[in-house]
């Protein structure tokens, strides 16, 4: 399969409740990080906490090119693990962003 090589991020931002926040970060960490760099496309995760407001947490997984985001995200490819994290999410929303080509200057 042939994937158009331009740069993007998937940004995932998450709301959970406080008893439910060591949880989510032992998951990202130990579990969640490792399987998402493992695949193809993937080649960076940064996680942020936010100082103030919600959503709490933002994910910029960088990827190699856009289509990368497709395989492994949810859906029929979610882990029961991964669906089990999920279910404390109070909200969440997920955005794949490519990087503009600018007409050189």
């Amino acid at each position: 399969m042939t994937h158009a090589r331009r740069p993007a991020v998937l940004v995932v931002t998450v709301e959970v409740a406080e008893e439910d926040v060591d949880e989510l970060n032992r998951w990202y960490e130990e579990e969640h990080r490792p399987e998402k760099l493992s695949l193809p496309g993937y080649v960076g995760l940064r996680r942020f906490r936010a100082s103030d407001g919600a959503p709490k947490f933002l994910a910029i997984y960088e990827l190699e090119y856009p289509d990368a985001a497709s395989g492994g995200g949810g859906g029929p490819d979610a882990t029961r693990r991964m669906e089990e994290v999920m279910t404390t999410w109070k909200r969440w929303d997920r955005s794949v962003w490519v990087e503009l080509e600018l007409p050189p200057s």
